[in-house]
């Protein structure tokens, strides 16, 4: 038994990926809406189980996998593949409580587009190849934009149409981007830019743009976001799109790593991140502040964060690296507790949250523990992420990045001081629409699990931990 047990863990990656795939087509074949529900949610737990087991192992001991294995892991997909699986069976679990608001029919295809999504994104992280890795974030974006054109919206269909022209685009820059790189370095391998003597720089780098560009569009960093208006404000897959714009900036955090160690792209790597990363905090901080709209709020807050992601990976260095991990984490359990708590309201504008304390006492929490994060506030995980980002760019000489800390804590504290005002301190001028089917319990354990990873900013000595650990390994720094 334990030889077939280390003969499984030795192809992880694949038997993630199975476990995602063979859910997916076993829920879309399930016509009963509940049982492909249920169905979907334990693949994606089986999934995340196996994914924590990998990234532990290979965090901690370097397990080595198969050598005949046709993935691959390096530190920042070992980090962040089981975020991305623990984000989707939160994601799924949380669509039992809104899985009677979509046609019967339409149930089973949402199902496998949450798994397909969650497949492509872990396997862009996974992949050998640049090919392997477009074809993953293409497929994870796609399910994507199949689930803001099937929601139960109908605004959704606008948000959908701009991802797919948005995704068309990208995708075929990001070909071109592996047919400079690929004859740039002689070799289609992700890590070959790591080893290979590169003849033509301006080729390397003008390919590693346009393989970034499309995934910084898809992460919903500005200016790029012209998307994400339209489909976190009128589609209800919001959770769906925050764990997508997470795992694009994991692979531009992968895809920058492997940058890092070529000498001749480096540089202007660097550059192009840190331009759109400041950018992205300045144009998603002022249009957040602005917002009427919570779901918008929170998609133009997290182009903020992610510009903040987008810098911190431009330090190029281990302890950048490590400080976009953690953020990346922060950023996933603010956004959640934000998205999960809003829910419990139907009415996305602001005023829909005026005496939610004390109508929905467990959502009021989650959204203020969401805002506080978002904030950098003491005591939770967002304060952490931003520290160490302040950290690695007073390390590198880069003084001014700490402004883009400063300012996103700053404009998070007025539109996170505007939802705890109207959540504590306003009452409600008419009566506001609930959610009071039973399913909506489907909800807690998602409210619960966010408010616990920002309160890991308590102790989180095990986090820091595996993100430094997981940063030298992905630039290839570690003893």
């Amino acid at each position: 038994m334990s030889a077939y047990l280390d003969l499984i863990r030795s192809h992880a990656p694949a038997v993630i990926l199975g476990a995602l795939l063979v859910g997916a087509a076993l829920a879309l074949a399930t016509p009963h809406g509940r049982a492909s529900w249920a169905l979907a949610l334990f693949a994606a737990i089986a999934a995340a189980v196996a994914a924590l087991d990998l990234s532990w192992r290979f965090l901690t001991t370097g397990a080595p996998l198969a050598p005949d294995a046709v993935l691959t892991v390096d530190g920042v997909g070992a980090f962040v593949a089981p975020l991305i699986a623990i984000l989707a069976a939160l994601v799924i679990l949380a669509e039992g409580a809104a899985i009677r608001e979509r046609l019967a029919r339409a149930i089973p295809f949402a199902m496998a587009l949450h798994l397909a999504g969650a497949a492509g994104w872990i396997g862009a992280l996974f992949a050998q190849d640049f090919v392997g890795l477009v074809v993953g974030v293409n497929v994870g974006w796609l399910a994507l934009t199949g689930l803001v054109a099937t929601g139960p919206e109908r605004g959704g269909l606008n948000g959908a149409l701009r991802m797919l022209t948005a995704g068309g685009a990208g995708a075929a820059f990001m070909l071109a981007g592996v047919a400079l790189v690929t004859y740039a370095t002689g070799s289609s391998a992700v890590d070959a830019a790591a080893r290979a003597l590169i003849s033509g720089p301006q080729i390397a780098t003008l390919g590693f743009v346009l393989l970034l560009v499309p995934l910084m569009l898809m992460a919903g960093a500005a200016p790029f976001h012209g998307w994400s208006g339209a489909a976190f404000g009128r589609s209800n897959e919001t959770l769906a799109l925050t764990m997508g714009a997470l795992a694009s900036l994991a692979v531009v955090a992968r895809l920058a790593a492997v940058a890092a160690t070529a000498p001749a792209v480096a540089e202007s790597v660097s550059v192009v991140l840190v331009s759109v990363g400041i950018a992205s905090v300045l144009i998603g901080s002022v249009q957040a502040v602005g917002a009427v709209n919570v779901r918008r709020l929170i998609a133009y807050a997290g182009a903020a964060q992610a510009g903040c992601v987008l810098v911190a990976i431009a330090l190029e260095s281990p302890a950048g690296l490590a400080a976009a991990l953690i953020q990346l984490s922060a950023w996933g359990a603010g956004a959640f507790a934000l998205f999960a708590g809003i829910a419990a309201s139907k009415d996305a504008a602001l005023t829909a949250l005026d005496g939610l304390g004390r109508r929905a006492p467990f959502a009021g929490i989650a959204i203020t523990v969401g805002a506080l994060s978002f904030m950098g506030a003491p005591l939770t995980i967002g304060l952490l992420g931003r520290w160490r980002l302040i950290e690695a760019g007073v390390g590198a000489g880069w003084w001014w990045a700490t402004g883009a800390a400063i300012v996103t804590s700053l404009a998070a504290v007025f539109y996170g001081g505007r939802l705890i005002e109207r959540i504590y301190f306003r009452r409600a001028t008419e009566a506001a629409a609930f959610d009071l089917d039973v399913w909506r319990w489907a909800r807690a354990p998602v409210l619960a699990a966010a408010i616990a990873a920002i309160a890991w900013g308590l102790a989180p000595s095990l986090l820091l931990e595996l993100a430094a650990r997981a940063s030298r390994l992905a630039l290839g720094v570690d003893a």
